[in-house]
C-alpha cells in the first residue's frame, strides 16, 4: 500500500538526529538541497519521506518546500485540506505549539485517537526536528514518534496517494469455486500475489508438492 510505504519510510528513521547536535544538518538536506543545511528542517523531512517511498507527487504534486505555511497553502489552493475533526492516517497535520494559528511545526499522521464518544483528542505523528520529551518540539534535532493533541493542529493537510490496485477476483463463478474456497480456509491453497487464483493454469510439480505437504502437515495434528 502506498500510503503506507509511506509510514514505514517515516518509522525506519524514528531516532535519527541531525549531526552535530544543533547544526540543522542532516541527509535529509543532502537529499532536499545541500545548500540549505542549518534550516530547520521537518518539511525536508517529509519530503525526503514521501519520495523515497516512491509517492513524491502526494508531496506538494511533486514539489518543493521548506516552508511549513507555504506547504499549507499549496494544499489550500489545491482544495487538499480538510477540518482538523476529519484527520485521517496519512494526514500532514501544521502544528502551533504557543495556542496561535501561525505555521511552526509539521508531522505525518500514522493513528488517530478519539476519546470514548468518537470524538477527535489527538494525533500520533512521525516528525523530523523535534525532541522526545524535554526541548524544542519544532526545532530539535532528531525524528520522533510524538502524541499532538487537538488544540495544537492548525491546518490539516490531505497528500493525494496513488490507489492500490484492486485484487483480482477470479474465483469467484468458477466451477470449482467452493472446492478451492474449501482448500484456502485450510491453508491448502494459496493466490498469487496480485490477488488472482488462476484456477485453470496448470498445477507445478513444486506447487503439488506444497499441497501435499500441507495435506501431510494436516493429517499430524489430527
Amino acid at each position: 500500500m502506498s500510503l503506507s510505504k509511506v509510514i514505514e519510510t517515516a518509522r525506519a528513521d524514528l531516532g535519527y538526529t541531525e549531526n552535530p547536535p544543533g547544526s540543522n544538518r542532516t541527509k535529509y538536506w543532502d537529499a532536499y538541497d545541500p545548500k540549505m543545511q542549518g534550516q530547520p528542517w521537518c518539511v525536508s523531512a517529509l519530503w525526503c519521506w514521501f519520495n523515497w517511498a516512491g509517492e513524491g507527487k502526494a508531496f506538494m504534486g511533486g514539489g518543493q518546500t521548506a516552508s511549513c505555511s507555504m506547504l499549507l497553502r499549496w494544499y489550500r489552493e489545491q482544495g487538499l485540506t480538510v477540518p482538523v475533526e476529519d484527520v485521517q492516517v496519512g494526514d500532514i497535520v501544521i502544528l502551533n505549539f504557543h495556542g496561535t494559528k501561525d505555521t511552526e511545526h509539521c508531522g505525518l499522521v500514522y493513528e488517530v485517537v478519539n476519546d470514548t464518544f468518537g470524538h477527535l483528542v489527538g494525533v500520533r505523528t512521525y516528525e523530523g526536528n523535534t525532541s522526545p520529551s524535554d526541548g524544542s518540539q519544532s526545532n530539535g534535532g532528531m525524528v520522533c514518534d510524538k502524541d499532538r493533541l487537538k488544540s495544537q493542529i492548525v491546518g490539516v493537510c490531505r497528500p493525494q496517494y496513488t490507489p492500490d490496485p484492486q485484487p483480482v477476483d477470479d474465483v469467484t463463478g468458477h466451477w470449482a469455486e467452493k472446492s478451492i474456497r474449501r482448500c484456502m480456509e485450510r491453508g491448502l491453497l494459496q493466490g498469487y500475489p496480485d490477488g488472482s487464483f488462476q484456477p485453470d493454469k496448470p498445477v507445478t510439480r513444486a506447487e503439488l508438492a506444497v499441497i501435499l505437504n500441507r495435506l501431510n502437515k494436516e493429517d499430524d495434528l489430527k
